[in-house]
């Protein structure tokens, strides 16, 4: 992980009061416990995307916490996991350019039909 990726990590950490792993974590988004990954903590992470005080390197982190959580929501229960995706369409499209390859990424990994509304 790139040192302004830590740095990023650290201070959203620091500013939603979520676990910033250890030495040894190496997909911080992805081993966040399930605790952090609710739908209410969802909408905190895009309501913090909002925060004119981060820069795009946050937003990066921000985007790939979203987008797998999203995922999460989608197979627990697809009205929700809808809700929750219109959100991540509506906060994304504002800095697409920015988040173009998570974006391909998870319409790769995941193969959803979803992908095709940004």
């Amino acid at each position: 992980m790139a040192q302004h990726e830590a740095n990023a990590i650290r201070r959203i950490c620091k500013d939603l009061g979520l676990p910033q792993g250890d030495s040894y974590t190496q997909d911080w988004a992805y081993e966040l416990s399930e605790e952090f990954r609710s739908e209410a903590h969802l909408y905190r992470y895009l309501a913090a995307y909002g925060n004119p005080a981060y820069g795009n390197t946050e937003r990066r982190v921000l985007i790939q916490l979203a987008l797998d959580v999203v995922n999460d929501l989608v197979q627990q229960d697809e009205e929700r996991g809808s809700r929750a995706w219109a959100k991540l369409v509506e906060t994304v499209r504002a800095h697409l350019g920015l988040h173009r390859d998570q974006i391909e990424y998870w319409a790769v990994k995941v193969n959803h039909s979803k992908m095709r509304s940004l």
